[in-house]
């Protein structure tokens, strides 16, 4: 009775399929969620660093290798009813013992790499402006424009992205907003597109206002705004500080360590620190006002980001759409501003069991 069992458990193990398919379908999704919400704990822990006169520190995990063994072993053995005969001729029944046995063994060791970015990869990222094409590359993708264009950007043809408290700092600063709204309502009618040029070896961005229709009033404005001649409809997009040349539009944009020093305003400081700056000189830029960080002594458990400074928790709520949408924009433009140089990786040997 026990050969129809021991053959069914060795068909068992005998017919177990790979496992990296399966693997793959359920680690993949939670290795990147891993790693994404780690790295928006990251940015959320160097702006409090940056607000509080601290330099900001990038650890990538530039490597990641999932090794997994799976080991059966099986063991059978069968009962069989022997006759014996005693001295006394006497005929009795002896019954040899019976097991069948198994097991088996799962692992999984994941090997990940982190990278320290320092040196000339940390100055490309945190120090080189962001530039401009890459912007209005986001801007023609349907991201929106107090976003791609009110933060990381200093300045549109010579009208500076600035705050303050005197006149005609509050009148540029007024100006370039409205730029701002202009650009998003203009993307919202689909009357800007982007198209990219090869010139002399370089990848020229050119920004494209619809001439399908007359021009309507928004465009009139910005057009206005910025200079612009209201028969030119291809701008080639160029870095530069100033009104630039007639016919282009230049941008002046911010390094990624002036975005978080921008963003960091937010972020309250602890108790006792002396570093408070005057908000008469230095006011919070309007941009960032439904932005909100909280600090206390324990974050919630449901933060949409939480991490610790010096004793004290800073998070940011799971429900505030408008500050999750700008850090997350901060973690895009983290990601493609990143020029890191591509350095060798260690060669890591997993075994297959």
């Amino acid at each position: 009775m026990l050969k129809p069992a021991l053959i069914a458990v060795l068909l068992a193990l005998g017919a177990c399929s790979s496992i990296g398919p399966s693997a793959i379908r359920e680690d993949q999704v939670d290795y990147a969620d891993s790693i994404g919400h780690a790295a928006t704990r990251q940015l959320l822990l160097n702006l409090v660093r940056v607000r509080h006169r601290e330099v900001p520190s990038f650890i990538a995990v530039s490597q990641l290798v999932a090794s997994y063994g799976v080991e059966y072993r099986g063991e059978a053995s069968l009962s069989f009813l022997d006759r014996v005969t005693s001295a006394l001729q006497r005929q009795t029944l002896k019954e040899t013992g019976g097991r069948v046995l198994a097991a088996g063994s799962y692992s999984d060791r994941p090997t990940i790499t982190y990278t320290p970015v320092r040196g000339a990869d940390a100055a490309r990222l945190l120090l080189n402006p962001i530039p401009p094409g890459v912007l209005f590359a986001l801007l023609a993708a349907d991201q929106p424009a107090h976003l791609v264009l009110g933060i990381p950007v200093a300045a549109i043809n010579g009208i500076r992205n600035i705050t303050g408290t005197r006149p005609e700092l509050i009148r540029e600063g007024e100006q370039f907003r409205e730029i701002i709204g202009l650009f998003d309502a203009l993307s919202s009618e689909e009357r800007l597109a982007l198209r990219f040029v090869e010139e002399n070896g370089v990848r020229q961005a050119h920004l494209i206002f619809a001439d399908r229709n007359p021009a309507g009033p928004r465009e009139k404005r910005l057009r206005q705004l910025l200079g612009m001649d209201a028969a030119r409809h291809d701008l080639p997009i160029v870095f530069g500080l100033g009104t630039g040349q007639p016919g282009e539009l230049t941008i002046h944009t911010r390094s990624i360590i002036e975005v978080m020093r921008a963003l960091s305003q937010v972020v309250p400081l602890r108790p006792g620190f002396r570093g408070e700056t005057n908000n008469d000189l230095n006011p919070v830029d309007p941009l960032l006002s439904k932005v909100r960080i909280h600090a206390g002594g324990t974050a919630p458990a449901d933060a949409f980001a939480a991490v610790s400074h010096r004793g004290h928790s800073y998070w940011i709520d799971q429900d505030d759409v408008e500050t999750i949408e700008l850090i997350s924009f901060v973690m895009l433009l983290l990601n493609v501003a990143d020029t890191t140089s591509n350095t060798q990786l260690p060669i890591v040997t997993i075994p297959s069991n």
